[in-house]
């Protein structure tokens, strides 16, 4: 009876130490990964707050319309490589203007189109949308971001035909006071929120996809948002 007892001791023990052994060799074996930032799908968007001039106004004949603005934003990393956008306004990203000349209006959003335009990859219909009259929440694809890791985050907005003492119809045409661009810093998977602030302008014409700094000749362009934010839970 003791022999039964110690044989069978002995073989539960040697199934023991091989299944611990495989799991061993099983984990020590894979090599480490980057990790995405977990649940970034439901835990970080971008929130667009509208200003009291988002609502533009311009002449159709002896009418006038009110319109909303242009809108896009997009992720670059931290050395500022182009990943991804995370929401544009349809009629800049399909280019279906209303009574534009034969180019378009490459002038409403200078800075994302010239980014954009050379990242073939980027699906940029699954995040066009219609401008709304409310707040915009733009959620972040989850699968975009490492976690623990800084980029950037820039929005540019643009109405058409809003003009000041300073950009007037002879030296911006249709487009008024040019697009204003916003931008923070922030670290995928941490929990923040964190304010966009405006850092500068696009191309006037429309021309190139710089940011130009200096802010002083804007007026009621700074009233499009009233506040953007970066939002991680």
């Amino acid at each position: 009876m003791k022999n039964f007892i110690f044989i069978r001791t002995g073989k539960v023990a040697a199934l023991m130490f091989f299944a611990g052994f495989f799991l061993y060799l099983n984990f020590s074996c894979q090599a480490p990964k980057e990790k995405p930032a977990a649940g970034l799908n439901d835990a970080m968007e971008l929130i667009v707050i509208p200003g009291e001039h988002w609502l533009g106004k311009m002449k159709v004949f002896i009418f006038s319309v009110k319109k909303t603005p242009q809108i896009a934003a997009w992720i670059e990393d931290e050395e500022g490589l182009y990943i991804a956008t995370i929401t544009v306004t349809s009629r800049s990203a399909k280019k279906n203007w209303r009574s534009s000349p034969k180019e378009g209006r490459p002038e409403a959003l200078p800075v994302w189109n010239h980014k954009q335009q050379n990242n073939s990859s980027d699906d940029i219909d699954t995040v066009t949308t219609a401008t709304p009259k409310g707040s915009i929440e733009a959620k972040i694809d989850k699968g975009l971001l490492i976690s623990e890791k800084t980029y950037n985050v820039y929005l540019e907005i643009n109405h058409s035909f809003d003009y000041n003492d300073n950009w007037t119809k002879d030296n911006s045409g249709e487009n008024g006071q040019p697009s204003l661009v916003y931008h923070a810093n922030f670290i995928a998977g941490v929990p923040c929120r964190i304010p966009l602030v405006p850092i500068g302008y696009g191309s006037v014409d429309g021309s190139n996809g710089n940011i130009t700094s200096g802010l002083e000749n804007f007026t009621s362009a700074f009233d499009i948002v009233k506040n953007v934010y970066i939002i991680g839970k």
